[in-house]
């Protein structure tokens, strides 16, 4: 267990264990002690219904989620690849309802993290992973849209998170996705009623009492309206009504994300 500090919150970190095998510390949502660890108050999902959530595989296991932006091109978070950016141990799962089996199974090519992610903030925490093939995209693999520039949200309005969190403190992975619906709550709110400089302007939050994104659950998107808005990133104890989560405003990144996927469709 690695004991961090951020803005004068304290952080825990725990090495999470699936089927046996240890997720690195930097692929889980910071939580701290007494946490629920799991996507609180969620229920089971068919990825049908969420068809661009992806599970991003170190070495074979699963350890952050992700989203399709395009049938070569995956959203993440930069802090999933902190300890291990070598495309050759990443693969992806996309189509599967299960976090250990069905669906495409895709290796990577290139991770690009933003620049200037901070592993001690989690700001600019973004990632674009670009794969070796592309997805055959279907009923159960499909691309989510990301907002327009200046897309704004107010207080309340619902959005949707997804992923394989683990399901109880010292438990397992979820096998099957998960999904909650949570209040977004404006950058500004977040800043000043809940973690105060913690939180830049690339920030914002999410979440209610029982209700939160959690451990396992970090680069999966954060959608409304069909429109992803944001990035599961970090936070404090999980479905506590005082510490929601945090996410990685997508708003702010459209240029990084184009200018990827531009660069590389031009090299192809």
């Amino acid at each position: 267990m690695t004991v961090i500090y951020l803005s004068g919150i304290f952080f825990l970190i725990f090495c999470a264990f699936a089927n046996g095998n240890p997720i690195s510390n930097s692929s889980l949502r910071r939580i701290s002690q007494n946490s629920f660890v799991r996507i609180v108050g969620g229920q089971d999902a068919d990825i049908a219904d969420y068809p661009y959530q992806v599970s991003v595989l170190i070495d074979g296991q699963h350890a952050c989620g992700g989203s399709i932006i395009a049938n070569n091109f995956i959203l993440s978070a930069a802090h999933c690849f902190a300890e291990e950016s070598r495309a050759s141990h990443i693969t992806i799962r996309a189509g599967s309802t299960y976090r250990t089996t069905g669906g495409q199974v895709v290796q990577t090519k290139t991770i690009t993290a933003h620049p200037n992610f901070n592993e001690d903030t989690y700001d600019y925490d973004i990632a674009v992973v670009e794969l070796a093939s592309p997805l055959v995209l279907g009923t159960n693999v499909q691309t989510v849209s990301l907002p327009p520039s200046g897309t704004a949200f107010s207080n309340g309005e619902n959005s949707v998170a997804t992923g394989w969190g683990l399901t109880r403190n010292d438990g397992d992975l979820a096998d099957v996705l998960q999904v909650v619906t949570l209040p977004l709550i404006t950058t500004a709110t977040c800043k000043s009623n809940y973690y105060g400089s913690a939180i830049s302007s690339r920030m914002f939050c999410a979440g209610a009492a029982g209700k939160d994104s959690c451990f396992g659950d970090s680069g999966g998107p954060l959608v409304s309206d069909s429109i992803q808005l944001g990035i599961v990133s970090w936070g404090d104890v999980c479905g506590q009504a005082s510490t929601p989560g945090v996410y990685t405003k997508v708003t702010e990144f459209l240029s990084f994300i184009n200018s990827i996927i531009s660069v590389k469709k031009k090299t192809l």
